[in-house]
């Protein structure tokens, strides 16, 4: 189906059915908004109880309204929802919003119907909204498709950049009023509801296009087609428009609640955070931060770099800011000696080192703040800047003189963001974000709405660096496994797997599979010795468990003895099949054992895992993870953030492992995996041996689980 959400977003024509003459019920709440705040298009109330309301004529079905229609909103009980959207579609509407409740969210009945509505939905191309949803408004065309109170008495702020999609009508009125409460307007608020056919990502999409959105806000509970999802946060990425999430249901608690409120599918937090991170959108974990950012987001400048200065009223502030702004990642550089003594001759008592206290005399001398500004910022040596005035905020006379100081610096500087901090009342407040200026009342937020932009400046570097990258090392169409391995059952033992890994260019240990003694002799010399000998059975994953693994073999008698001993613990192992005994080389050689493995997760499909190898991996979880397929470069980023990749780097006179090797496997393994997308559950290169630098990589030990 054709992501065409225009209908639904920007209709010039919109039916009511259900519509009532009483704005206090939810037929007549979006009749009333809609001729309240001024909406331009035609508007059709169809209600067979009645011939007009409020002097529109009023029809009997939407089969009687006599014009097109773009939108037919749907506000009757459950009972007659159904019966009503195929009247719907007879009547060729091009969009649909449900507000009600009943569906898939109740039980098994209300499933199936939402089911039907999806299918029906999809195959009159008629985009629907809903069920259980509290609909949507586009502020800039003034259309309220809503039944929410929170538009009773005033109307949203005009000119507001910020697009906002939420899973939950309830959660997403109650961030609006907070939004509201802080001078912030919306361009657009969508509830999706129980998303039978409109979803989140389809929403983000919508929005990455309009031209009076520049930030997008979404709160999340679950996603049912994970693959949509990452090509809406993509192309948000190739547009330049951030995406501020406040995903929830991170405990089986909070997943359980998730799952019971929307129905839709909630998956790993930890796969959704990797997700987050890797296409640049930025995780909000409260509201307030939620706020802030998305805040941040719009009316800020994009910051240049990590380098902050403070300016403040207040030593002790200046010190917590100090010590935030260094936990957040970003830097407090020195004021430079010139500047100091600058500093000094306008007022010797002042702190004129990073961060730079203005004392009380801020308030005697009006000019103090914007000469201290200039000349700290003129240096060139800061990107970003935090100006804590206390409570002058709660001091109009103050506050009047420190905002004029403000904005002539902005004027200034036009590409530094700068975060006013003070406490306020409402008049205050509404000053200060009328005058242009971004406002937060607690510095320890202002100094993340600050680390928040520069996370989103790496983040589109790094994403317009991966565009560059070159393509797969292996053909990308999909493989069949069945067609490369003989095989029968869904566990790979060690052989299979690394037979199959070993044709897509990863690189394994030299290797046989004998079938008897004289086999296993003949191979053994071929290696050369001294050998390993592992028994190989689809049954017996584990084979360290049941003593099937053999080292420092030495010679053609002991691989004989060796041959013999692991096929007889197999053979006598119920339901265990003999597959053949491996004859391995002995790596002797020093090396790391690392990990990479994959895991397909139901949402969002086949995720790469690297970490320490062996049983390390399971002792201290040492984990990065992203969605495959990985290039080189982000594989050696995954390797960066791993807490051991220490132990893979020159160390006291120790020489540094080939980590360039071990990135290139990494990213020849995701591309494989990508191309199994369907067919592999889970899969384990474990250990894999990363030799000092130069010496490249082997994969020692693998398993495949399929699907």
């Amino acid at each position: 189906m054709k992501n065409n959400l225009k209908p639904l977003f920007e209709p010039e024509r919109i039916a009511i059915i259900g519509c009532s003459p009483d704005a206090k019920k939810i037929g007549g709440r979006p009749f009333d908004y809609l001729i309240k705040y001024g909406y331009q298009g035609q508007i059709y109330p169809v209600n067979p109880n009645y011939k007009t309301i409020r002097d529109f004529p009023c029809y009997e079905t939407i089969l009687s309204v006599p014009d097109e229609v773009d939108l037919a909103i749907i506000a009757l009980p459950q009972k007659l929802v159904l019966s009503t959207f195929q009247s719907c579609i007879e009547k060729k509407v091009k969009s649909v919003v449900i507000f009600s409740a009943g569906f898939s969210e109740v039980g098994e009945q209300g499933k199936e119907e939402q089911e039907q509505i999806t299918k029906l939905a999809k195959e009159h191309n008629i985009r629907v909204l809903g069920p259980n949803c509290l609909g949507l408004f586009n502020v800039n065309k003034g259309m309220y498709a809503t039944f929410s109170t929170i538009l009773e008495e005033e109307e949203p702020l005009y000119g507001g950049r910020i697009g906002f999609v939420s899973q939950s009508g309830a959660f997403g009125s109650h961030v609006f009023t907070l939004a509201r409460q802080h001078q912030m307007g919306f361009s657009h608020f969508v509830a999706t509801g129980n998303e039978s056919d409109v979803d989140v990502a389809d929403c983000i999409k919508y929005l990455v296009e309009d031209e009076n959105t520049d930030v997008i806000a979404c709160y999340v509970e679950g996603a049912k087609d994970g693959e949509k999802l990452i090509e809406a946060f993509q192309l948000a990425a190739k547009k330049k428009k951030p995406i501020v999430v406040l995903k929830v249901g991170k405990t089986d608690v909070g997943m359980q609640a998730a799952m019971s409120h929307t129905g839709s599918l909630v998956g790993s937090d930890s796969v959704y955070e990797t997700i987050f991170n890797q296409y640049g959108v930025y995780r909000a974990e409260t509201i307030d931060e939620f706020i802030d950012i998305a805040k941040a987001f719009a009316e800020l400048p994009e910051i240049q770099g990590n380098r902050v200065a403070i300016f403040t009223v207040s030593g002790g502030v200046g010190i917590m800011l100090s010590d935030q702004v260094t936990e957040h990642g970003l830097t407090l550089p020195q004021t430079p000696e010139n500047v100091q003594a600058k500093l000094k001759s306008i007022l010797p008592i002042a702190g004129v080192n990073n961060p730079l206290d203005t004392t009380a005399q801020i308030s005697y001398m009006p000019t103090l703040l914007e000469d201290f500004m200039e000349a700290v910022l003129g240096s060139g040596q800061y990107d970003a800047a935090i100006v804590f005035l206390g409570f002058s905020g709660l001091k109009p006379d103050t506050l009047d003189s420190n905002i004029t100081s403000i904005l002539n610096i902005k004027e200034l500087f036009p590409k530094i963001p700068i975060v006013t901090v003070t406490l306020c009342n409402p008049e205050s407040k509404k000053l200060i974000n009328d005058s242009g200026l971004v406002l937060n009342e607690d510095p320890t937020r202002a100094v993340k709405m600050l680390s928040a932009l520069d996370k989103l400046r790496k983040s589109m570097e790094r994403s317009q660096k991966e565009e560059s990258q070159i393509d797969s090392p292996i053909d990308q169409e999909a493989i069949d496994i069945r067609s490369v391995v003989s095989i029968e059952t869904k566990e790979l033992t060690e052989y299979t797997s690394k037979q199959l890994v070993s044709k897509f260019n990863v690189p394994i240990t030299e290797e046989k599979l004998a079938q008897n003694a004289n086999e296993a002799i003949q191979f053994a010399n071929l290696i050369g010795y001294p050998i390993v000998l592992k028994g190989m059975s689809p049954q017996i994953l584990h084979k360290t468990e049941k003593k099937l693994v053999l080292l420092n073999i030495e010679n053609d008698q002991e691989v004989e003895e060796a041959f013999h001993r692991l096929k007889n613990i197999i053979d006598e192992t119920e339901n265990a099949k003999f597959e053949g005994v491996l004859i391995q080389e002995m790596l002797k050689e020093e090396a790391m054992e690392m990990y990479v493995g994959s895991k397909r997760d139901p949402v969002f499909g086949q995720m790469v895992l690297v970490g320490l190898g062996g049983i390390f991996i399971e002792v201290f979880k040492d984990v990065s993870m992203r969605k495959a397929p990985v290039s080189i470069e982000m594989a050696q980023e995954m390797i960066e953030e791993l807490q051991s990749s220490a132990m893979l780097k020159e160390f006291r006179g120790k020489a540094p492992h080939d980590i360039t090797a071990f990135s290139k496997l990494i990213s020849q393994f995701s591309y494989l995996i990508n191309s199994l997308e369907d067919q592999v559950e889970e899969a384990d290169l474990n250990p894999t041996m990363v030799f000092k630098d130069g010496k490249g990589v082997k994969v020692a030990d693998a398993l495949f689980k399929l699907i």
